[in-house]
């Protein structure tokens, strides 16, 4: 029987950083594509596909609307986490997203700490 691992369903990209493969490039390409949301839709929020280990997940771009809010966000684009391409739109639907996202702010202070340097206590 095969056993398959999946990540708590509110699991964010914070819970995921220390499995993260080469978290820093992986963050500065998410970042990117949520850039692209937020310049078109003035904000944005990713959530992360809990289908996985965590050592690259895909995730899942959103943005709220200003007019009737969707409290889950709407769906800007979705995208594998190994390479950032693009999903298709049955893609976006089908996959299994955390119910919690974190904003591009919380991402980008997410990885100002983890480019932080580091101190040994002595």
């Amino acid at each position: 029987m095969i056993k398959k691992t999946h990540l708590p369903s509110d699991a964010t990209l914070a819970d995921v950083v220390p499995t993260l493969e080469e978290a820093d490039a992986y963050l500065s390409r998410l970042l990117t594509n949520m850039r692209f949301c937020q310049k078109r839709h003035g904000n944005a929020s990713v959530r992360i596909a809990v289908t996985g280990k965590g050592g690259h997940p895909s995730y899942r771009v959103d943005y709220v609307k200003p007019v009737a809010p969707d409290p889950d966000g709407t769906p800007f684009d979705a995208y594998g986490g190994k390479a950032h391409y693009s999903f298709t739109a049955i893609n976006i639907m089908e996959t299994n997203w955390s119910r919690c996202s974190m904003s591009i702010d919380e991402v980008l202070k997410l990885q100002a700490d983890l480019r932080k340097p580091k101190f040994e206590e002595r």
